[in-house]
């Protein structure tokens, strides 16, 4: 660990100083391109015979030219601020003359010295310079407003801002160019965003104004700068350098693309929101100025724009399809009938969607590319898709507006459901749904299904990407509630809308009971939906939860029987395991909702389930015995071991009826134990027999358990004897385990509630000879039974001792030996394990 302590301590040394070395070569590279011509200059910082070791003088945290900019920018900031407190708060000591003179001389100053500061190589410091000259020009013009001059404190702020915002954009473009310098062009940029918004202000401009003007300033920053880079790619060197070299032109591409199109976005926001709540179509006819600009906009960017990186001008052309989606929505929302304003927005993204799948499709852009994208690198693939992302988020936002009418509609039958099962009065209800919602479920599904063809057309020969098979699973979910709330849309009777959907689900079945291997996944899916939906629905009548459990079971054991064909795939084998699940889960709740329905109460229907339970586990052993049907049988036999424990769970609160319960699932665990494979479910059986004979005592008050449970002990005891003699690898828990238990368990019950010193005493020492005995012959069921009871037995003996003692230390002593037993064992740590290993082979040595 020291070692690797000390080689980590060197690797950060070494680290740092490269780093310092770095900054210092760049430094260097920074002062050549600087120097004039012909001069000769060395690289500071680390002398000739040490460039290949470690620093050896104290490491500088700032290089020169980050200490240089540092003090310019600092000396730039206070004297802008000297200028500004000058302009504001010493004005008036100064008349006319002197404070125009003043405020001239020092914004001619300023934009005069980088020329001569350049020829100086000082280019830095003339940055600077103009930079402060710029911000005197605007404090030059707020001045002349506040003075009066010409007349100029009479017009209106916004507008007399938006002049001046709009001649020191133009101007400071114009003197960058001409003095050569960097930082003018990107303040006059910044400045040109103002004159639009200010413009607006002044002339009392509305929101689709100031959106107008938001989108305006930003197509103007593409035009302009795009066309400047453009111009500097393909012109002369000298135009490059004026611009301030490659670097320059790069930050203006890129300053572009983030202010120009986050004025785009903000303003289409603004318009949209504003023609979504419009109060009057006129509002949204003036709306459609700025989205009618903000859609040639994002176009313009895609397609004329082939420089723009892939994503940037998807982007652009899906802003253009939200701006048109939400202008023709807006606008139909006037026209359609009250509650069908949704329809204005998912009509034309649905139309959208499949006119850019299908040009797609024409025209070979939707070909699986080599690198396995939906996309292949084509022209007009950022066209198609920022479209259809576009029109898929106008779907989905349009799906989630109707979602909450759709939800109601397809839960509605479960409320009045829960209060008929509970309360055995059916309650009177009305089930409807609007027919927009509706319309939006149908349109998405037919988009998706139509994507899904001409997915699928694209790919060839008729083969499925995964994409495809991702759209049309997606068009079977969404089809089958479309589907099923038709006959509630219409206002049918509760009747009608239960048997179309049981029908439905009956009928998709029988199609994959005929054709098991044609596009299996979907029909599955839509089997699943519907099935789901019919016996959720079912559930608001008690004749109708029978009718439909019944004929679900019937039908997902037929698909359980007829599936696991020998040359059946992976996903019908598996539809048949839960089909075959499904069908005893199925004739449980059938099986309920006839005792409920016959007056029974719930703890005398859980028997009908017991008796599903039974028949579920026959059912199993039949089916195993059939060749490639063992998975189905070992998913039934699964399924009938969950209506047992709900069974069981269902007599809980009565004890006569848990207690019988008990003594039936145990004898069935007895019998399924008569399976070869299943030798282990003696031991469940067993157990719950002996389950079931506690709870019966417990129910006629015996207190003396062991005059019953001795002789079954005596008896099991030599039955697992005469077993293990006659059949030697049999284990101790099948033969000694159930004995043992009879007896002892119930004693240590009996133990902790009685007072009397006698039973512990006898109770201690059989589990002390049950200990021995196992020990001697080396079996685990004695070892485990005896061991444990006869620990369980000391803990009762010891507790009024130990809480008598506890009583009279102080609180602090229990703490103290818990943390010395913690310590102890922590640092006996690894002996411990060993030795508990030791343990644990000896004990799994054992019969």
């Amino acid at each position: 660990m020291w070692q690797v302590t000390g080689e980590l301590g060197a690797l950060d040394a070494r680290r740092q100083w490269l780093a310092q070395r770095q900054h210092e070569l760049l430094a260097a590279l920074r002062v050549r391109r600087d120097a004039p011509a012909g001069a000769q200059v060395s690289a500071p910082g680390v002398p000739v015979g040490e460039r290949g070791g470690a620093p050896s003088g104290p490491v500088r945290e700032i290089s020169a030219p980050s200490a240089r900019t540092a003090l310019l920018i600092v000396g730039g900031v206070l004297v802008v601020v000297a200028a500004l407190v000058f302009t504001v708060v010493s004005w008036g000591r100064l008349g006319i003359g002197g404070r125009a003179a003043i405020l001239l001389a020092l914004t001619a100053c300023a934009l005069a010295l980088p020329r001569p500061l350049r020829r100086r190589q000082l280019t830095a410091t003339a940055e600077a310079s103009a930079a402060v000259g710029l911000a005197l020009v605007l404090l030059d013009a707020y001045a002349a407003r506040q003075a009066g001059l010409g007349g100029l404190d009479r017009v209106g702020p916004a507008g007399y801002w938006a002049v001046v915002t709009a001649l020191t954009a133009v101007g400071a473009g114009a003197y960058g160019w001409w003095q050569r310098l960097r930082l003018p062009l990107p303040v006059g940029f910044l400045t040109a965003q103002l004159p639009g918004l200010l413009g607006t202000t002044a002339s009392g401009g509305t929101v689709e104004d100031y959106a107008t003007a938001m989108i305006a300033t930003a197509a103007m920053d593409f035009a302009a700068l795009y066309a400047l880079a453009a111009h500097a790619a393909t012109g002369p060197a000298g135009f490059r350098d004026r611009l301030g070299g490659d670097g320059a032109a790069t930050t203006l591409v890129t300053g572009a693309r983030v202010i120009g199109g986050g004025w785009a976005l903000l303003g289409g926001a603004l318009a949209a929101a504003h023609a979504m709540g419009a109060s009057a179509p006129t509002e949204v006819v003036r709306d459609w100025v700025p989205l009618g600009l903000l859609v040639l906009l994002g176009a313009a960017l895609c397609r004329g724009f082939r420089t723009l990186p892939f994503a940037l001008r998807s982007g652009a052309e899906g802003v253009a399809v939200v701006a048109l989606t939400v202008a023709v929505g807006a606008g139909l929302r006037y026209v359609v009938p009250p509650g069908w304003a949704v329809a204005g927005y998912v009509a034309p993204a649905a139309l959208i969607m499949v006119w850019a799948a299908v040009s797609c499709t024409r025209s070979g852009r939707w070909a699986k590319p080599a690198g396995g994208g939906p996309f292949a690198p084509l022209p007009g693939a950022a066209a198609a898709v920022g479209e259809l992302a576009a029109a898929s988020a106008m779907l989905l936002l349009t799906g989630v507006v109707v979602l909450p009418q759709l939800v109601h509609a397809l839960t509605r039958p479960v409320v009045p459901g829960i209060t008929l099962w509970l309360d055995a009065h059916p309650p009177r209800w009305s089930w409807q749904l609007a027919t927009a919602p509706l319309f939006v479920l149908w349109l998405v599904a037919s988009v998706l299904a139509t994507m899904a063809v001409l997915r699928a057309r694209a790919v060839g020969d008729g083969h499925l990407d995964r994409l495809a098979n991702a759209l049309r699973n997606a068009a079977a979910l969404a089809a089958v509630p479309a589907l099923l709330l038709m006959p509630v849309a219409v206002g049918l009777p509760y009747a009608w809308v239960l048997a179309a959907a049981a029908v439905v689900t009956v009928a998709v079945a029988v199609d994959v009971v005929r054709r098991p291997g044609a596009a299996l996944l979907p029909r599955l899916l839509a089997l699943a939906t519907s099935g789901a939906l019919a016996l959720l629905w079912s559930s608001a009548d008690r004749a109708a939860v029978l009718a439909v459990c019944g004929t679900f079971a019937a039908s997902a054991a037929v698909l359980a029987h007829v599936l696991p064909s020998p040359t059946a795939s992976p996903a019908e084998r598996a539809t048949a395991r839960v089909t075959g699940a499904f069908a005893v889960l199925a004739l449980g709740v059938e099986a309920v909702a006839s005792g409920l329905t016959a007056g029974l109460p719930g703890h005398l229907a859980a028997f009908a389930v017991l008796a599903v339970a039974a028949l579920a586990a026959c059912a199993a052993a039949v089916w195993h015995r059939i060749p490639g049907r063992e998975q189905v049988s070992t998913a039934v036999e699964g399924a009938g071991y969950v209506l047992a424990a709900t069974a069981l769970a269902l007599t809980a609160p009565h004890p006569d009826a848990l207690s019988v319960a008990l003594a039936v699932s145990g004898v069935a665990g007895l019998a399924i134990a008569l399976r070869p494979d299943r030798r282990r479910a003696a031991l469940a059986g067993t157990a719950l027999l002996i389950a079931s004979s506690w709870v019966r005592l417990a129910l006629a008050d015996v207190t003396f358990p062991e005059a019953y449970t001795l002789p079954v002990t005596a008896a099991a005891l030599v039955i697992g004897h005469r077993r293990r003699t006659s059949t030697p690898e049999t284990g101790s828990w099948p033969a000694y385990g159930a004995g043992l238990s009879a007896t002892m368990l119930p004693s240590l019950g009996a133990a902790f509630n009685d007072g009397n010193w006698v039973r512990p005493l006898l109770l201690g020492t059989a589990a002390l000879l049950a200990t021995v005995v196992g020990v001697r012959t080396r079996l685990q069921a004695p070892l485990a039974v005896g061991g444990g009871v006869l620990v369980m037995v000391g803990v009762h003996e010891l507790a009024p001792a130990v809480v008598q003692v506890l009583g009279l230390v102080p609180r602090w002593v229990p703490l103290a030996a818990a943390g010395l037993l913690l310590l102890l064992l922590g640092a006996t740590y690894e002996k411990r394990i060993d030795e508990a290993r030791r343990l644990r082979d000896t004990v799994r040595s054992m019969g």
